[in-house]
């Protein structure tokens, strides 16, 4: 245990990592709002209530279900999230501090919840799309006055959440800040009209003959981000060589899209951390109606994946939470290397000044740059 593992809270000591564990990590497993909410549960006593199902949503590493699973042994904990990470670091964490995960169920975001819930703990998530979406999930879920307490960090908790909370669930208020951390606290208005959630969103790929759409949280959700726009003209049809191809950290699935309609015949496979991002994946794929094999996996990069590729396809991210961090497109390489077929390649768009092709070097023996522009650059690796 170190200072930097070592999550003190009012129920005891935890060690806590994030997953996956990388040296360098600028990130610690937990945050001032999970400490918060943490002093007010054992302040207010909420834990000494009778309560039996708890309903945690958006646990990034297990920072707000694990104190609780060590205090008591008779709880029903359901963890509500869009990230398999997040999960995955929640299952680290209980075997690294030797608790049982029986009572504890993980609840992918595109499964609503489907117990009634005696509390529920959130941290307030990056998006208000998928605040507001979970928030209208849960509504049919609680009992009047079930205790909803959120956290979020000050700067990153805009009015627009507050008024997502009072229009969805009820009277809301908020703590005072502490240590730049602030809870909401929110209670169910049986008698509020209910509101409309807003649709999905779709858009036209630019100069394709395709359509995107988007459920909430799913990057990109309004309009094409400019790396895929300056990815696209650098895919092509090579019938006789690609035969799979793998859309890694999929978002929509622009790229897997684009690719099968030029490879009508190749098998295209979409990978995603996010549950949302992976099925935004496959409405917008059924949407083209494509006549390409199609298969869809929520998971860590590549995490678990047996098949092989001839094009791995990849707009890797460079932020963890909200910290800039590229430790996962690195992963993402590392495990391309690992699934590509023998004369494949690995093409990706970064930001120039990520230097992706100094990584890559260290992982694939040949890298070349197919193009480049002010702000980004095309890079193609193969072995």
């Amino acid at each position: 245990m170190t200072r930097e593992n070592c999550f003190i809270t009012p129920f005891g000591k935890l060690i806590l990592e994030r997953y996956p564990l990388e040296k360098h990590n600028p990130l610690r497993a937990w945050n001032a709002a999970d400490e918060l909410l943490l002093e007010q549960i054992n302040t207010e006593q909420l834990l000494q209530q009778p309560t039996s199902k708890i309903l945690i949503i958006n646990d990034a590493s297990g920072a707000l279900t694990l104190p609780l699973l060590h205090t008591r042994d008779n709880l029903e904990i359901t963890c509500w999230s869009d990230s398999y990470l997040c999960q995955r670091g929640i299952e680290e964490n209980l075997s690294r501090n030797g608790l049982s995960p029986d009572s504890l169920h993980f609840l992918p975001s595109t499964s609503p919840p489907a117990k009634t819930y005696n509390m529920v703990l959130m941290q307030v998530p990056k998006t208000r799309s998928l605040l507001e979406y979970q928030l209208h999930q849960l509504k049919s879920r609680l009992c009047p006055g079930t205790p909803i307490i959120a956290g979020a960090m000050v700067k990153h908790l805009q009015g627009s959440f507050i008024e997502c909370f009072e229009k969805v669930i009820g009277p809301t208020h908020t703590s005072l800040a502490k240590k730049k951390a602030r809870l909401i606290f929110s209670t169910l208005d049986t008698t509020l009209a209910p509101n409309s959630l807003a649709d999905n969103t779709s858009y036209p790929l630019e100069r394709w003959p395709l359509t995107l759409v988007n459920l909430c949280n799913v990057f990109s959700r309004q309009k094409l981000d400019i790396g895929t726009r300056f990815f696209l003209p650098h895919l092509d049809s090579n019938h006789e060589k690609v035969k799979t191809i793998f859309d890694l950290g999929c978002g929509n699935g622009a790229l897997g899209i684009a690719a099968g309609h030029l490879n009508p015949t190749a098998s295209i496979h979409f990978f995603d951390e996010s549950y949302l991002a992976v099925k935004s994946a496959q409405l917008s794929f059924e949407a083209n109606k494509l006549e390409n094999p199609a298969r869809y996996k929520t998971t860590d990069c590549l995490e678990g994946v047996q098949q092989k590729a001839d094009l791995i396809l990849c707009n890797p991210p460079f932020h963890q939470s909200n910290t800039i961090h590229i430790g996962i497109a690195l992963r993402m390489f590392k495990q391309a290397r690992r699934h590509l077929n023998p004369g494949g390649q690995l093409r990706i768009v970064g930001n120039r000044h990520l230097n992706y092709h100094i990584h890559l070097k260290k992982t694939f023996p040949k890298v070349r740059q197919l193009d480049a522009n002010k702000k980004f650059v095309i890079l193609q690796a193969s072995i």
